[in-house]
């Protein structure tokens, strides 16, 4: 899926072994700080919540928001407007899932540096597609194969950096990819428009 600079061909690679385990069935969960500054204005925004990660599903939980993926179906709760919004699911669209960047999905990224410092391992990552959301990626997985940080420019320099704490491996389970709707919400079905 990705390839390895010589580096760490010879040892341990952290997000290897991250995918391995994500591949097996269990589920990456973090707490995370989500960053954005927008390269012209230097405004900046932030977001913080929950995240699950399964090989092909992820759930973002955030306080004004639900993302849903099941491999399948995408379902958006947006809080505020008590309003659901369905549509079927393209990883190959989706340049924000992070089963893409951490579980390795498609070849959209590419490692290009790897460095090691103590017990941390950095990975430098380039797009190959002209057409993606990022340009470059940086990750960072300690030896208890625990991301740390993510950080990412798009093509406009504009920068989002997440971190993660909390950092856990759990057991698959359906229930996390369902998105409990609720009885008043409003619901666009994308899928048949």
């Amino acid at each position: 899926m990705f390839f390895l600079g010589g580096s760490l061909l010879a040892q341990e690679n952290y997000l290897t072994q991250i995918q391995d385990k994500i591949k097996k069935g269990e589920i990456l969960f973090a707490q995370f700080n989500h960053e954005f500054t927008d390269a012209y204005t230097q405004e900046m925004s932030q977001n913080k919540g929950s995240i699950w990660i399964g090989w092909q599903q992820y759930r973002i939980e955030t306080v004004g928001q639900i993302i849903v993926v099941d491999g399948v179906l995408s379902k958006v709760l947006d809080r505020s407007r008590n309003r659901v919004i369905i549509s079927e699911y393209d990883p190959e669209l989706d340049d924000f899932a992070p089963s893409k960047i951490i579980g390795g999905l498609g070849n959209t990224y590419q490692v290009v540096d790897t460095k090691k410092r103590l017990n941390v391992q950095e990975y430098n990552l380039q797009s190959s597609d002209p057409f993606s959301t990022f340009e470059q990626m940086n990750i960072r997985i300690d030896s208890e194969l625990k991301p740390s940080s993510l950080i990412a420019l798009d093509m406009g320099a504009n920068r989002m950096q997440t971190s993660f704490s909390e950092v856990a491996y759990i057991p698959f389970s359906i229930n996390l990819f369902e998105l409990i709707i609720p009885e008043d919400a409003e619901i666009v079905d994308m899928r048949y428009e």
